[in-house]
């Protein structure tokens, strides 16, 4: 039994649909509270020293973190999640390795400017700057794919799913729709997904 260690409206969200879509039976284990502040289990420590989620713990023992590399581990393992046509695979790859790099990278800075700067007001326009960082990297998206209706075509792929997730983040939902309208498309096609809804209701709210 594999076992994820995640917090709700983390990036462990991702993957507990992947899981699901895979029809693989995993223990959930509730790792990191975000409020008041942050709260890590010893557990999840000793298993990711840098106390973040997601991570999944294998049938052997052995630990992977890091999204988008258990994303691709489980699309190996469930067939019509990732494209096998060359091309298509290819930019692929390319976009999946984009969105943790470029997108999800930010949130470690952007979300505690207090880490990093010192002021209040620096620390709003450090945040602020950083929140159109986030628009540009969409912006990017949106001008280099074409979905049909998904992302790369007309199959829903593990893409989808990541790009769902970070688009329940910011510069939130309501911005994507209005500048990045094929990829706010794509994303609400995805979340209609049976197993999506559900995963979102329970880490998102809604």
């Amino acid at each position: 039994m594999l076992k994820l260690y995640g917090c709700k409206g983390c990036g462990s969200a991702v993957v507990e649909a992947m899981l699901r879509m895979a029809q693989v039976p995993y223990d959930y284990v509730e790792a990191l509270q975000w409020q008041p502040a942050f709260k890590r289990i010893p557990e999840l420590e000793r298993l990711n020293p840098l106390g973040q989620v997601p991570v999944l713990v294998l049938d052997d023992g052995s630990v992977m973190t890091e999204s988008s590399a258990i994303l691709l581990w489980l699309a190996e393992k469930t067939p019509g999640l990732a494209p096998t046509d060359p091309a298509t695979r290819a930019q692929f790859l390319r976009w999946m390795s984009f969105v943790p790099a470029s997108v999800y990278s930010v949130f470690a800075f952007r979300d505690f400017p207090e880490r990093w700067v010192e002021g209040e007001e620096a620390q709003k326009a450090f945040r602020e700057k950083l929140t159109q960082r986030l628009r540009d990297m969409w912006t990017t998206m949106e001008s280099q794919l074409h979905p049909a209706p998904y992302v790369l075509g007309s199959s829903m792929s593990v893409l989808d799913l990541y790009l769902a997730m970070v688009s329940r983040w910011s510069p939130g939902r309501q911005w994507i729709l209005a500048h990045c309208p094929k990829l706010g498309a794509a994303v609400t096609l995805t979340e209609q997904h049976p197993v999506v809804a559900r995963t979102w209701k329970e880490n998102f709210g809604t």
